[in-house]
């Protein structure tokens, strides 16, 4: 029996045919371009190339964005994801939870906080400062206990770059 990890299991949860997609008939093509980033080796492997423009476009994102941000959620999990992939992974969910839809926004916003401490892990982690912040900065989003991030802060500062400013 083929082993799964829990991304595919994230991603088999979703009929992804009838999910929309601004640049095609449906996102069936999503789960593939999820999967290609999440295994990326290098920053130029792992940029997301059918996700820009097809779920997300500046601020607007079709309804896709929701399982999209599950599934990036399930691929931080993984210890085997690497930096580069993880860092795009950030990137993309960080745009999501402020997208210009607030039911969009607030539903990717869950999906951030059902493994928040995913996210906290990859500040304190100390792998790479610049996914760090992404992470930081999703936090920022969808933390509901201010006591929480503001700790954060103080354990973590060293580990964020420098001109991070909270005003």
């Amino acid at each position: 029996m083929k082993s799964v990890n829990a991304m595919e299991l994230e991603i088999g949860l979703y009929d992804w045919s009838k999910l929309p997609c601004r640049g095609c008939g449906s996102a069936e093509h999503v789960p593939g371009e999820l999967l290609r980033m999440a295994r990326a080796q290098t920053p130029e492997e792992a940029v997301p190339r059918d996700i820009e423009f097809h779920v997300i476009q500046d601020s607007w994102a079709t309804e896709t964005a929701v399982p999209v941000a599950r599934v990036l959620m399930a691929a931080l999990a993984d210890p085997r994801v690497t930096s580069a992939a993880r860092h795009h992974c950030l990137d993309l969910l960080s745009s999501f939870v402020v997208v210009d839809d607030d039911d969009i926004a607030e539903a990717c916003k869950d999906a951030a906080r059902s493994g928040i401490w995913t996210l906290y892990e990859e500040v304190l982690s100390g792998r790479a400062p610049g996914t760090a912040l992404l992470a930081y900065w999703v936090l920022y989003e969808v933390e509901t206990v201010p006591a929480r991030l503001e700790r954060l802060l103080e354990a973590a500062r060293h580990l964020l770059p420098d001109d991070l400013r909270m005003d």
